[in-house]
C-alpha cells in the first residue's frame, strides 16, 4: 500500500481543494474545498467562477471606454502653387500614439492581457502607431508644343504628368507565446519574457533577415514563477512600412462641338512594384517564429490602368 503525504493548502497542487494537515494520496484529489488565499494558486481549482462578475454565467462581456490613449504629433506642410508648369503639396508627420488596449479593435494583432491589476502594465505604443509619414503629390505640365497649332500640337502638346509619393514607417506588433495562465483566471498571459533588451524596437521587414532581426533565443516562455514580474511589453517591434509611388499622365482633346472633349489617361499604381511584407510568425513556440511568409493585407502589386473619358 502506498504511503500518504501531507499537502497543505499552500501547496500549488492542492490549494483550494484541501485543508492543512489533511492526508492525501499521492496524485489524488484533496478531499475538502477551502478558500484560496490572496496569493495562492491551484492547478486543480482555477477560481474561474470567483473571478466572474456573476458566477451564474459562463461568459460575461463588458464593453466600456475605460481604456485611455494619448497622441502627440508634429506636422509640416509645403505647398507650391502652379508656376512654371509645376505645382505640388508635401506633408510630413512625426507622431506618437500610446494606449492600453488597441489590440482589442479590428486592427488588433498581438496581446493586451496583463498579469496584474495595474493598467499601466499594458501602457505601450498603439497598434496603429506610425511615427513617420511623408506624402507628396503634384503635377507637371509638359512644356513641349504648348500653344502650337496643327496636328503636332494637338497630339503632342498639353500632356500633364502627375505623381503621388507615400512613405511611412511600419506599425508595431507584439511577440507572443502559447497561453500560460499565471493567475489561473482562465485568461492566458500570451507575452513571453524578454532575455535580450537590445533587440527592442527593431524593424522586421525582410524575409531574408527577419529571423536574424527577431531571434528565438531572445525570449523565454512564461512559468508560474513569473507571476507579477515584468514580461515583454506590447508592440515593441515594427513590421514593414509603406514605400509607394504612383504615376499618371493625361491629356484632354477638344472636340469640334462646344463643351465636348475627350480625356486620355494612364495610371501606374505602385509604379516601382515595391513589395510591402506582412507580419512575421509571432509565437515563439512556432517552428517558423520570426519568418515572414506573406505580404501586408493592403499591399497591391503594380497595376496599370488606361482609360478614356468623353465629356459633353
Amino acid at each position: 500500500m502506498r504511503g500518504q503525504v501531507l499537502r497543505p493548502a499552500a501547496d500549488i497542487l492542492c490549494a483550494g481543494t484541501g485543508l492543512v494537515g489533511v492526508d492525501v494520496q499521492p496524485g489524488g484529489l484533496c478531499p475538502n474545498v477551502v478558500p484560496l488565499g490572496a496569493f495562492e494558486y491551484s492547478f486543480r481549482v482555477p477560481r474561474t467562477n470567483e473571478r466572474r462578475p456573476n458566477g451564474l454565467y459562463a461568459t460575461n462581456l463588458a464593453v466600456s471606454n475605460s481604456s485611455w490613449s494619448y497622441y502627440h504629433g508634429l506636422q509640416v506642410e509645403w505647398t507650391k502653387r502652379l508656376s512654371r508648369n509645376l505645382n505640388f503639396q508635401g506633408a510630413y508627420t512625426f507622431s506618437k500614439a500610446i494606449d492600453t488596449t488597441s489590440e482589442a479593435t479590428a486592427v488588433g494583432a498581438g496581446d493586451s492581457n496583463v498579469n496584474t491589476n495595474n493598467a499601466r502594465d499594458v501602457r505601450a505604443l498603439s497598434r496603429f502607431h506610425t511615427p513617420h509619414r511623408f506624402t507628396m503629390y503634384g503635377t507637371y505640365r509638359l512644356p513641349f508644343f504648348q500653344g502650337e497649332k496643327g496636328l503636332r500640337g494637338q497630339v503632342l502638346g498639353g500632356w500633364q504628368f502627375s505623381a503621388v509619393v507615400k512613405l511611412a514607417k511600419g506599425t508595431p506588433f507584439t511577440v507572443t507565446t502559447t497561453g500560460v495562465d499565471l493567475n489561473f483566471d482562465s485568461f492566458s498571459e500570451t507575452r513571453p519574457v524578454l532575455l535580450d533588451p537590445t533587440i527592442l524596437g527593431r524593424g522586421v521587414n525582410l524575409p531574408a533577415s527577419s529571423q536574424i532581426a527577431l531571434p528565438r533565443s531572445a525570449f523565454r516562455t512564461l512559468t508560474t514563477a513569473d507571476f507579477n514580474r515584468p514580461i515583454l511589453g506590447r508592440n515593441t517591434f515594427f513590421i514593414d512600412g509603406v514605400k509607394n509611388v504612383d504615376f499618371g499622365i493625361n491629356k484632354s482633346f477638344p472636340m469640334p462641338w462646344e463643351g465636348h472633349k475627350l480625356t486620355v489617361r494612364a495610371d501606374l499604381f505602385n509604379a516601382f512594384n515595391h513589395v510591402q511584407y506582412g507580419f512575421p510568425s509571432l509565437a515563439i513556440t512556432n517552428a517558423n517564429f520570426g519568418a515572414i511568409t506573406g505580404t501586408a493585407a493592403l499591399y497591391l502589386p503594380r497595376n496599370v490602368l488606361v482609360s478614356l473619358r468623353y465629356q459633353y
